[in-house]
């Protein structure tokens, strides 16, 4: 870990003086670039790398003079989780400044109630901020997340991350049996006011990953990529440790359309996210109505089947009727 940020953190810093200083240059050559239909989101994209570098910049700032003046605090978790939550914020802010985006939602009365567990949708890696943005922050809910391993090398996260109490998942399965325990832990040792966030596909779709499914060796696979094409089957490893080590909490799903265009960095630059809509919709399954842990593969695959037929209404507009 020391080794790690040795390498990110003074690598962050490098990179902002060199942006910063740059940034004239890089928007006149982000401006000319816009001129060809293939790059029309450039300057918007120049200007989101420059603010998320400064962002991340802040958020360390922060994040250390939490450790410098309050590490010895009994609220010291607590500081860290309301730079995480800032920061998620002001990314999304910015996002929607920079590619002009609007957001709507539906469902938003599933928001309330007690703190739950969060299955969202996963298409961007924007779409990480949300389960914060619209769920934990304005219900207040102290979310713990269990997120892919290769995000440890984003110093907030990293930092933050191991701090507030989550779990970085290595997606080789290397060490599957290992995971699968420190997901049950981090599940079940919850507090009154605190959930649990994990993107159940594990990566973000993109039709490349759907289209290998659908050409996979496996049967189980292709069925399942067929019955979910704007969707990756869930993992169920992680997902079903979370629903059996569950101490008595609602499920909260996420879906929303939207952000396809913004899968990868480099997509960005085609134009396509700028003056999108970002829809999403949430749905609460009271924890008395989950099965038995017998029937939580059922129940996972019932809820990904309802997921994408939201995920197809959202994408036109439509209202996704009741569960």
């Amino acid at each position: 870990m020391l080794l790690r940020r040795l390498v990110t953190i003074p690598l962050l810093f490098i990179c902002a003086i060199l942006l910063v200083s740059l940034a004239p240059v890089l928007f006149v050559i982000a401006w000319l670039t816009s001129r060809f239909t293939w790059a029309k989101g450039a300057v918007a994209t120049v200007s989101f790398v420059l603010g998320y570098v400064v962002l991340e910049i802040n958020g360390i700032t922060r994040l250390f003079l939490a450790w410098l003046l309050h590490r010895h605090a009994p609220d010291y978790i607590d500081r860290n989780r309301t730079v995480q939550y800032w920061w998620a914020n002001a990314l999304k802010d910015w996002v929607m400044k920079c590619f002009k985006l609007s957001f709507t939602c539906s469902g938003e009365a599933a928001l309330e109630g007690a703190p739950c567990l969060v299955f969202p949708r996963h298409a961007s890696l924007a779409d990480t901020v949300l389960p914060i943005v619209f769920y934990g922050s304005p219900q207040v809910v102290r979310l713990r997340y269990v997120l892919k391993r290769e995000l440890l090398w984003d110093p907030c996260l990293d930092v933050a991350g191991n701090r507030v109490p989550c779990h970085f998942v290595d997606r080789s399965g290397q060490d599957s049996g290992a995971a699968i325990e420190s997901v049950k832990k981090l599940t079940a040792g919850v507090g009154p006011d605190e959930g649990v966030a994990m993107f159940p596909e594990g990566t973000r779709f993109s039709r490349k990953k759907a289209d290998r499914l659908l050409n996979s060796s496996k049967e189980e696979l292709r069925a399942l990529a067929a019955r979910w094409p704007n969707l990756l089957p869930p993992r169920l490893g992680g997902t079903l440790a979370m629903l059996q080590a569950n101490p008595g909490l609602d499920v909260l799903f996420m879906a929303h359309s939207g952000f396809e265009p913004a899968a990868e960095l480099h997509d960005l630059l085609s134009g396509k996210w700028l003056g999108a809509t970002i829809r999403l919709h949430f749905w609460r399954v009271k924890f008395d109505q989950i099965p038995e842990v017998s029937r939580h593969r059922e129940f996972i695959n019932a809820q990904w089947d309802y997921m994408q037929r939201c995920v197809t209404n959202l994408s036109t507009g439509t209202p996704c009727e009741p569960v």
